[in-house]
């Protein structure tokens, strides 16, 4: 995060007195950044409650630069692998096991309606006692 001395210590490197005038029509020289400034800056965004705006300040580069920085970063752009906290996991899907008998005939044919916030939940029709047991428990986290 960049702190508030660091902002400021940018801000009064630029002064009138220390700024060339430009004459009229004339543009600044376009500036270029190494490699390793433009990694130490993407770097410096990336860290925890970093403000990408205030560390662009701070290196008195312009945001929408250091964002264009940052995505090409992101992407393996600049020859670094992604983050190590990004990663696809395996995932294994499991069958659940063989469920129990359905309830009873004569509870099997009562309708079960559950009111929620957004609207009504009904079931009806046999209702085995495992899918209605993950119901319940869903329902009271």
């Amino acid at each position: 995060m960049v702190s508030a001395t660091k902002w400021a210590d940018a801000m009064a490197e630029e002064t009138p007195e220390n700024r060339r005038e430009l004459a009229a029509g004339e543009r600044r020289p376009r500036r270029r950044h190494s490699l390793a400034q433009k990694l130490a800056i993407v770097r410096e965004c990336l860290e925890p409650g970093a403000s990408l705006a205030g560390v662009a300040l701070a290196h008195r580069v312009n945001a929408n630069m250091v964002r264009k920085w940052v995505v090409k970063y992101r992407q393996g752009g600049y020859g670094q692998p992604p983050e190590a906290g990004t990663a696809i996991l395996p995932v294994v899907v499991k069958r659940p096991p063989a469920s129990r008998s359905p309830l009873p005939a004569a509870a099997a044919k009562a309708p079960i309606e559950i009111e929620l916030a957004r609207g009504v939940v009904r079931f009806s029709g046999a209702i085995d006692r495992a899918v209605l047991q993950l119901l319940v428990e869903a329902l009271a986290v």
